[in-house]
């Protein structure tokens, strides 16, 4: 019957029940006939009889107890039966009809819509048949991917606005400890009479210059979707004074930690460039996350090859963990279960060296861990 199955509802049922109808039509010409034919055994035609004038046939009348029995056997026969072969033969196709055609696609689209109530869309919905019945089991698979489609488009942005919320967070706290530290020493040149000027106006200046970070920072993340899109403005600056103003953002930073920071530049390169704004962001993450794991020594190089800079960050920690380095940078991947941070400075890093035409290399030292950022400076 797999014939029928590929047919329409309508013209499934239509067959269906021409085919019943036909059945039960052929079933009861049987007892019809039959009846017919016992009829004429049991009241066959009587003799001839000269009656006023002309012969008339008679014929021969059975008693009136037999004839009761045969009638009703007749009945039977050519009445009631019938009529319950075309009964059964309604109920047979209706029955044939929701088997064939209804159960399996009905229980299917129930089902789905079950696990689509329980917000589960991981299942699929089989398509049996190409009826009405089979199209809508069609549309409802497609209505299931979309769905899932959409919860994963939704789930992606959620998780992309937890990362660059994280990333705003984790970003800004650099920069604020470098204007703490900013405002407390000029505090100090206001207050003792033996500080110099000189000293006063670069604590405001590197206010200025970190307020200015800031208010950048904060219309970049305020503008993008995806941390992916934050864009990298290269600008020339001369080697020589990038290196000085590094050790100094890094010096501010450490301060307060009670770690010993040592840094080295190799010879100055003259004009570079660079984003400073990204280079900053980079070697503050890469100093804060070293302080929060060194014991006790940070060693920071600065170095150039090949059109290439290179910022090395050295700590005598214990290192990072094996499935850092096996699986690679990825956002929200903690050296530690420290509930403060949210494991977010190396993924920036990494994504702004790349942005930069660079990476970010990561090895485990004899004692402690290297960080190195790299970063197209041509």
């Amino acid at each position: 019957m797999e014939w029928i199955k590929r047919m329409s509802l309508k013209k499934s049922l239509f067959t269906m029940a021409l085919i019943s109808l036909a059945i039960a039509a052929l079933l009861s010409a049987i007892p019809f006939l039959l009846g017919m034919e016992l009829s004429t055994r049991l009241f066959p035609y009587g003799e001839a009889i000269f009656i006023d004038g002309s012969y008339a046939i008679t014929e021969n009348v059975a008693s009136a107890p037999q004839t009761g029995s045969i009638d009703a056997l007749l009945i039977i026969l050519q009445v009631i039966l019938p009529i319950l072969f075309f009964v059964i033969a309604l109920l047979a196709t209706v029955f044939l009809f929701y088997r064939w055609k209804l159960k399996e696609p009905l229980k299917i689209l129930m089902d789905g819509a079950n696990h689509i109530i329980e917000n589960d869309l991981d299942f699929t919905i089989e398509v049996q048949s190409t009826d009405e019945l089979g199209q809508l089991c069609t549309a409802f698979e497609t209505m299931r991917q979309t769905l899932l489609k959409s919860n994963r488009e939704l789930w992606r942005q959620a998780e992309e606005r937890k990362r660059l919320n994280a990333a705003f967070s984790h970003d800004l706290r650099n920069p604020i400890t470098v204007l703490k530290g900013s405002i407390e020493m000029a505090k100090k040149c206001v207050v003792s009479e033996t500080e110099k000027t000189d000293q006063l106006l670069e604590n405001l200046t590197r206010i200025k210059t970190y307020t200015g970070r800031i208010e950048r920072y904060v219309e970049a993340m305020s503008n993008v979707g995806r941390l992916e899109q934050i864009q990298i403005e290269r600008v020339s600056t001369d080697s020589g004074i990038l290196a000085h103003e590094l050790e100094n953002a890094m010096r501010f930073v450490v301060v307060d930690s009670g770690k010993q920071l040592s840094f080295s530049s190799t010879d100055t390169v003259g004009k570079i460039h660079v984003d400073k704004n990204a280079l900053f962001q980079i070697t503050e993450n890469l100093i804060s996350n070293a302080i929060r794991f060194a014991i006790q020594k940070i060693s920071v190089n600065l170095s150039y090859a090949d059109d290439m800079l290179i910022l090395e960050v050295v700590d005598d920690g214990s290192g990072f963990p094996v499935a850092l380095l096996k699986n690679g940078i990825q956002p929200f991947q903690k050296g530690n279960e420290d509930a403060e941070h949210f494991g977010m400075g190396l993924y920036i890093c990494d994504l702004l060296c790349r942005k930069h035409g660079g990476c970010v290399e990561i090895i485990n030292c004899e004692q402690g861990a290297s960080v190195s950022a790299i970063l197209k400076i041509s």
